[in-house]
């Protein structure tokens, strides 16, 4: 699952001269007192919430500004609940709605266990998503493997889903503080410059938004990203069960627009890889079990030009 070298945004990390810490790999996984896990390579800091199904929160690339780049609210700012996590599972159909995590709700029923994957530490998350109707156990399993590098993380996804179920969505997304990120692409081309508190992009749901694996594999890998003045965060698959499934894509999204303050929050920056996408009607998920293998990569910079650098293939 490595990072295609030949990607358009060529960006290349200068660890060397981001005061990157040299922590051991041994030491990148911590369990903290309230059972979430931190992970911290000295390059990115990642939190995985243990009250949210260990869906993603406080994520920060340490070699660059350091700041909290997550879209995390607590439940007084979350009129929106459902977004507000890092790498986060979501079904939903005409009349079901499952997730891993949650703001409103504590989703007991997924485990996490650290391990060691070919010599890397790991997170094994297995269990179910959480009904939104009544937060109970869904019907959604899913087995979530996370193997921690220095500069990414590599996911190992299996969902399984109840035999001729039907789905608007099916998904793991990114969601992002828009407070930070300037601009989205992925790699069908698509350029998107991101304005704070503005809703830039189309409605989620609608194709318009939606990019098949076919329209996002032009030679170069399929990838997405959201960038800001000094680090980006992109998503790539190569996976080729992935982009068999008849529905499978990417896509973007940012929120409502933010017209005063009782809107306050509600504009963020969402990346999102769909094994059903570009859909309004519920289709079927076939087949019943997926998976998807990808790749999240926290990129730095020492500045908002060098991020955005030309690409050239000498490089």
């Amino acid at each position: 699952m490595g990072y295609p070298r030949t990607v358009a945004l060529g960006v290349w990390l200068l660890m060397g001269t981001m005061g990157v810490s040299q922590a051991e790999p041994g030491d990148w996984v911590q369990k903290a007192d309230n059972g979430d896990y931190v992970i911290d390579t000295g390059f990115y800091r990642l939190r995985l919430a243990r009250e949210h199904g260990y869906a993603g929160v406080e994520v920060r690339i340490t070699a660059a500004t350091g700041r909290r780049l997550d879209q995390f609210w607590t439940p007084e700012y979350a009129f929106a609940p459902m977004c507000r996590f890092f790498d986060n599972i979501a079904f939903t159909g005409a009349d079901v709605a499952e997730i891993q995590g949650y703001v409103t709700m504590k989703n007991t029923f997924v485990t996490a266990e650290a391990r060691t994957v070919e010599g890397h530490p790991a997170l094994v998350l297995t269990g179910h998503l959480q009904r939104r109707s009544d937060h109970q156990k869904g019907a959604i399993e899913f087995s979530k493997t996370m193997v921690f590098f220095r500069d990414h993380y590599d996911v190992d996804l299996s969902v399984t889903a109840p035999e001729g179920a039907q789905y608007r969505y099916a998904d793991v997304w990114w969601d992002i503080n828009d407070d930070w990120s300037h601009k989205y692409e992925n790699s069908a081309g698509d350029w998107i410059m991101l304005r704070d508190k503005r809703a830039d992009c189309p409605c989620p749901l609608g194709p318009e938004a939606y990019r098949s694996p076919a329209q996002l594999d032009r030679g170069y890998g399929i990838w997405m990203a959201v960038s800001g003045p000094r680090e980006s965060i992109l998503v790539t698959s190569n996976d080729a069960e992935w982009k068999s499934l008849p529905n499978a894509g990417m896509s973007f999204f940012d929120g409502d627009e933010e017209k005063g303050p009782e809107d306050e929050h509600s504009s963020h920056s969402c990346m999102a890889l769909d094994f059903i996408g570009g859909h309004t009607k519920p289709v079927a998920f076939e087949p019943s079990t997926a998976t998807v293998r990808y790749s999240v990569y926290f990129i730095a910079r020492s500045s908002y030009s060098e991020l955005f650098e030309p690409y050239t293939p000498n490089d």
